[in-house]
């Protein structure tokens, strides 16, 4: 084998320069290279999943919960394919994932010869899920090509990317290159447009902040608290903006704001500042008549945001830290929040958070607060799309600390365990994923990626033997269910099969024996939770029909 660096060699070298610890791969022959390379260079680890789109999804968890740059190594073709969903994801919840893959010898390709695992309009495929996509057809022009996926990742909003490497070019001869991030620097608020909002918050009296995973994103939760402390605002947050403020403390709502009985008790605001959120609609587009009370101060750093939703009376294009602390620094002695109106909106908390409460019934309280009492503040919480994370898990699960919360943005069944396989990796602290049986089954084979690795996560199977939310929706909607019913397997005895201990609980002293145990574990264990046998919950997730809701312009 030659001793010249080459291709392979210049992608170790640039992610290990990113500090890039682990990347997730399947290997082929068209990315061994790659993988050799990382081996040799010895800086970054390689984690070897069972399937690519599990494996995007995992390095789209390490993103979220490490602030990092994910990545996927796939192969060129039906692997490549397999990486859509998982980068499909990663776009919609503004994650900065990459994928490399490989192509067909640049001699071969585009010809139309059926060379093994051609992909002619791999490109194009990736580019309808990215917003950068680069292929090199040279060596020469590969460690720029790198780069341009890489800083237009970094720059502004996140957004996954993909670098497609033809198998020559990989094994070509070149030298190194220096990778470079942009600094958020370039998103610094407008000084005129910063004013005008600082105004704005010093003459209002019944102020709002609606964060959203922009302030994560931006390492400003820190600011967003002081600010929030300084003027005594009441802090809702977004599904992906949990954590920005402790949902323990006592200026936080959470992610209520959808919810009717809160935003009630918020529409005699005067000022809403809506920060690093992009207001999304939700399923049936029902959020969008949700219109944010009072002068709505939207900021975020991508400007196509502002006010797609919602009209905003100032918007601010600015990276989520310089603008709070450029807030922070002109606010003279403010008058704090109208106390009347703070009252209002606590009550209407306690009473949301109350109500919510009594609709889980006798026993699911207890298996969220036995979660809750268990796991350390630092540990990260991931949900899947599932009756347990609509009920509770997305809203009354307290949330302590910012990049301890993740679930699928788009709303996607199944990536919640691929994705805390990743958040795990990268956390390095114990991790815990609720998830149904339904979806759990899409990616069940990593639970030998979790063996071979041994990873820190508690996998918590909620199984009610379906599709239960789909179950009660079609039931309520249809009067029967249709294709929602899967029988009931045992999850522990596949857990165990593949190296992973486990158990199967039927009752809350159970759930809690087995929490015990798999604190205690080294590795990855899981608890097959048989809804059968507990108190049922009011289930309360149910959108209107698009033709049902009135949305305003």
């Amino acid at each position: 084998m030659s001793s010249e660096f080459s291709g392979a060699d210049l992608i170790a070298d640039a992610l290990a320069q990113l500090g890039v610890e682990h990347v997730f791969a399947i290997v082929s022959i068209h990315n061994m290279p790659i993988l050799d390379a990382i081996n040799r260079l010895g800086k970054t680890k390689i984690i070897d999943v069972r399937h690519e789109q599990a494996g995007t999804h995992a390095a789209d968890g390490y993103a979220r919960a490490s602030g990092k740059l994910g990545v996927m190594i796939a192969s060129t073709g039906p692997g490549t394919s397999n990486t859509v969903t998982g980068l499909y994801e990663a776009q919609y919840g503004s994650s900065r994932v990459l994928v490399i893959t490989g192509q067909a010898e640049t001699a071969f390709y585009g010809k139309g010869l059926s060379y093994v695992h051609e992909a002619e309009n791999q490109v194009p495929m990736l580019a309808s899920v990215c917003r950068r996509v680069e292929s090199p057809r040279h060596i020469e022009q590969l460690g720029n090509a790198f780069n341009a996926v890489v800083n237009d990742m970094f720059t502004g909003r996140g957004a996954p990317g993909a670098l497609e490497i033809p198998i020559d070019i990989q094994y070509a001869a070149t030298a190194p290159i220096q990778v470079v991030l942009p600094k958020a620097e370039g998103f610094q608020p407008d000084a005129d447009g910063l004013t005008k909002v600082v105004e704005k918050l010093a003459n209002a009296r019944k102020r709002i902040i609606i964060a959203g995973g922009g302030v994560i994103a931006a390492g400003a939760h820190n600011e967003l608290q002081a600010l929030a402390e300084q003027l005594d605002i009441p802090v809702l947050t977004t599904v992906d903006g949990r954590g920005v403020i402790p949902e323990t403390h006592p200026l936080c709502i959470g992610n209520y704001y959808n919810s009717a009985g809160m935003y009630n008790a918020l529409l005699d605001a005067d000022v809403t500042l809506a920060i690093g959120t992009k207001f999304a609609v939700g399923v049936g587009g029902q959020f969008a008549a949700q219109t944010p009370p009072g002068d709505l101060i939207h900021i975020d750093i991508d400007g196509n945001m502002i006010g797609r939703t919602h009209t905003a009376q100032l918007g601010l294009i600015a990276d989520a830290k310089s603008a709070l602390q450029g807030i922070a620094a002109q606010l003279q002695e403010p008058s704090p929040n109208d106390s009347q109106f703070n009252d209002g909106v606590w009550q209407a908390r306690d009473g949301v958070r109350a109500a919510m409460r009594a609709r889980l019934g006798d026993d699911w309280p207890q298996v969220m607060d036995c979660i809750r009492d268990k796991l350390p503040a630092d540990s990260v919480f991931v949900r899947d799309q599932t009756i347990s994370a609509y009920n509770w898990g997305n809203q009354q699960f307290p949330i302590l600390e910012p990049r301890t919360s993740i679930n699928p943005t788009s709303g996607a069944i199944g990536p919640g365990f691929p994705m805390s396989v990743g958040a795990a990796i990268a956390s390095q602290r114990k991790t815990l994923v609720i998830h149904g049986d339904g979806g759990f089954m899409f990616h069940a084979t990593e639970l030998a990626t979790c063996a071979q690795y041994q990873v820190p996560l508690i996998i918590c199977v909620f199984n009610d033997s379906g599709y239960g939310v789909l179950r009660w929706l079609q039931q309520n909607q249809f009067g029967r269910i249709n294709e929602t019913d899967l029988g009931k397997v045992a999850f522990a005895q596949m857990a165990q099969s593949m190296g992973v201990p486990g158990q199967r609980v039927a009752s809350v002293d159970e759930f809690s024996a087995a929490m015990d145990t798999a604190m205690a574990a080294q590795g990855p264990y899981l608890i097959d939770i048989d809804m059968e046998h507990f108190a049922p919950m009011e289930i309360s997730v149910m959108p209107k029909r698009k033709s049902e809701v009135d949305i305003k312009s």
